[in-house]
């Protein structure tokens, strides 16, 4: 990608992104966007990771944005600026019977788990206390 190319991507990454978070004033580091450096945003309640990176459909910008008073996002921005949810962590699990709860628990605990690896594995190492609990649910309690 030539550099008018990168320019016009960087260009629509951080435009996306503000329009998202419009309503904090958020936007992301000119250098960050230019260089393609990882880094957050703790601000506001909000922790916001991100990085950058490549797979057979091309460039894109991912983050991960936790606030204690929503639900966590986590977004992928493709170069052509077309946004994909990808997987977040979960609070809650739901279940049918009674009988059920222990199971359902679990399978909540490592779904989050996996999730959390995932995000560890992009080099989104910080974890706000709820996002801590989300993957620390203990699948084996009885109480």
């Amino acid at each position: 990608m030539d550099g008018a190319g990168l320019d016009r991507m960087t260009d629509l990454i951080a435009r996306r992104f503000a329009e998202t978070f419009a309503t904090w004033e958020f936007t992301l580091p000119r250098r960050d966007l230019k260089h393609r450096t990882p880094g957050f945003i703790s601000r506001k309640g909000w922790l916001i990771q991100y990085c950058f990176g490549e797979d057979e459909r091309g460039r894109y910008f991912d983050y991960y944005a936790a606030h204690r008073m929503t639900d966590d996002g986590h977004v992928r921005i493709r170069e052509d600026g077309t946004c994909e949810d990808l997987p977040a962590l979960g609070g809650g699990y739901f279940y049918a019977r009674p009988e059920d709860e222990k199971e359902a628990r679990r399978k909540s605990a490592e779904r989050n788990r996996a999730i959390a690896q995932m995000l560890v594995d992009k080099g989104f190492t910080k974890f706000t206390l709820n996002m801590s609990l989300a993957t620390s649910l203990d699948a084996g309690d009885e109480s």
